[in-house]
């Protein structure tokens, strides 16, 4: 394949994890995909169908992803796989970092910004809410790790418990710092 057939195969953040998954899955139906977006507990991932659908069928028109019918589905439904421009592509997508990729947002801490508009009672109502939710995903982290098999899992789940460890510590010293004002 010349350089530019593969420039032309760069695919979107969204459309790269889901090459990516059909290729850990294959094969593997629309809908199957789907409930696999759904349960992640990864926030950014779009899990409704009106986004996953459509990149599906895009992915196709592209030569990406094939669609094979399954046998006997009075529902038409279809198991997908990847080809090997669509290897290709996710390769790519894997590959390529940059700075956007190292996000620094944080609603949580953007809302801190704004503590002067609640009173202290409803501040450290808000930490209660906050650590608990913290809690809460942690939580669901751990289940939903226990339930996957993904490549270099042990590493990739001590990352996110570690973000909501940092996170937890963080809101304990905006505790400590609430609860030390008069």
């Amino acid at each position: 394949m010349s350089d530019m057939a593969g420039k032309q195969q760069g695919v979107s953040e969204h459309e790269g994890m889901l090459l990516a998954l059909v290729i850990r899955q294959q094969p593997v139906t629309p809908y199957q995909l789907f409930r696999i977006f759904e349960r992640s507990p990864v926030t950014s991932i779009n899990a409704s169908k009106g986004q996953i659908y459509p990149a599906i069928k895009r992915l196709k028109a592209r030569g990406l992803l094939t669609g094979k019918a399954v046998a006997g589905d009075a529902r038409k439904s279809e198991e997908l796989s990847i080809t090997p421009e669509g290897k290709l592509a996710a390769r790519e997508w894997a590959r390529a970092i940059d700075s956007s990729h190292v996000v620094l947002d944080d609603p949580l801490r953007t809302r801190v910004l704004s503590f002067e508009l609640l009173s202290r009672e409803e501040q450290l109502e808000w930490i209660a809410k906050a650590k608990a939710l913290v809690k809460e995903r942690g939580a669901l982290l751990d289940e939903y790790s226990r339930s996957v098999s993904v490549p270099h899992q042990p590493i990739v789940h001590r990352s996110a418990t570690e973000l909501l460890r940092t996170k937890m510590e963080w809101l304990d010293e905006l505790l400590y710092a609430i609860a030390l004002k008069d």
